[in-house]
Parts: C-alpha cells; structure tokens; sequence
C-alpha cells in the first residue's frame, strides 16, 4: 500500500504534459512507510482504507482519514491502545503463575506449546540425558530440534549447557527453555542455532498459544 506523502491540499491539480491525468506534487515523494519507517503492508492495515485500492493511479477521498493519519504517525487507535495494555498486563501475570508449575507440569506446558506451533515430539519427554529434554521435527520442513528445559537458568548454566552440546550437528536448531533467571544478553557466536525463551517470551508464547486457562487450573 502506498500513499502520497505530504501533498498540500490548497495545490492545484496540475496536468500531466502528455496528457494522461492530474497529479498532486508531492513534499518528499511516494511513500510505503509510517513516519517512524516501518512498512505499510496490506496485511497490517484496514479494510476500510484498503478499499481505495480500487483507485488506483487516480486521486480519492479517504474514508478512513483517521485512521490513516494515525496510521501514517505510527499511533495506536485508542481501543487497540487499550488491548494492547490489557493484553501486557495479562502476560505479566502469567510470569508468576509458570514459577508455581511442578517440574513435571512445566515440561509438559512447554512439550504443548511447541505443538501448539507445529513441532512434533519424536523423542521421550523428560527422557534421561543430559541435554536432551524433547526431541522435536518440524513436518512441513524436516527440521529438527531439541529443547532443554530448566526451572531456573544462570548464564553459567546456560554456558555448560552449550558446551555440552556433543551432538549438535544432528539437529538444525536447539531451544533452552527456563522460567526464572536472568540470562541476559548472553551470546554464543558459535551457537547461532541456539534459541533462548525466557520468562517473559514464554509468557507471551503462551499466552498467543491459548494455554493460559490451562496453566490457571494447573496453579489453581
């Protein structure tokens, strides 16, 4: 989707020399972007603007003004502004609520949630190696994956984790999966496979997955 970017409205509609239709001038040429630069795609915008692309190469009335001003300053409408926070707070909630899990009802919240994504688990949940929690395969591609599980998690514990990771070239990607501790911004040059899902992702993984009312029976 594209739109003009600062055509004043007092202009006059001048004529193309050959003769193929009015333009406006415009401040700073076409644009696809909001003022903050990211893209206007048509998957991110509405129907109701989106309805203007039945115009095109012709100068229209937006119906939906405010909503493309707000659009092109990079603001919220005010009841999507309102979900958004509600939607924060909720998994804010959730944070607490994965710490009252067992051991056994967190592997299992987490063997759902990569279901709930597309992964299939081939291997033993739980099973007893040492950095093997759940082996998973991806069926639209053949990846596949494992994922270490941990109640807790240190940056030490994470850094002997990874290098114990002996039979990494069998898998294309490794998960490590914890609800408490800050790992921070921990960085393995050589383990760029490697996905970390701390307590907030996971919180928020969950809460996308529909999983949270099963996590509040679990708790409650």
């Amino acid at each position: 989707m594209v739109f003009y970017g600062g055509a004043s409205p007092s202009r006059a509609r001048k004529c193309i020399p050959n003769g193929h239709g009015p333009f406006r001038e415009c401040v700073d040429g076409w644009k696809s972007t909001d003022i903050a630069g990211n893209k206007l795609s048509t998957e991110k915008l509405s129907g109701n603007l989106l309805r203007v692309q039945g115009f095109r190469g012709t100068i229209c009335d937006v119906k939906a003004f405010d909503y493309l001003i707000r659009k092109l300053n990079h603001q919220l409408q005010p009841a999507v502004e309102a979900a958004t926070r509600a939607e924060n707070e909720m998994v804010e909630k959730i944070m607490p609520l994965l710490r009252m899990l067992t051991w056994q009802d967190f592997e299992l919240l987490v063997d759902l949630v990569f279901s709930n994504s597309g992964w299939r688990r081939v291997g033993q949940l739980g099973k007893n190696q040492k950095t093997v929690d759940i082996e998973l395969m991806l069926p639209t591609t053949g990846e596949r994956a494992f994922v270490q599980i941990q109640s807790a998690a240190s940056k030490t514990e994470l850094a002997d984790y990874l290098g114990r990771l002996k039979d990494a070239a069998l898998y294309d990607k490794m998960f490590f999966v914890w609800h408490t501790g800050d790992i921070g911004d921990f960085v393995d040059t050589d383990k760029a496979n490697v996905v970390l899902i701390g307590p907030l992702q996971l919180a928020r993984i969950v809460f996308d997955a529909g999983l949270s009312s099963w996590l509040r029976d679990k708790v409650s």
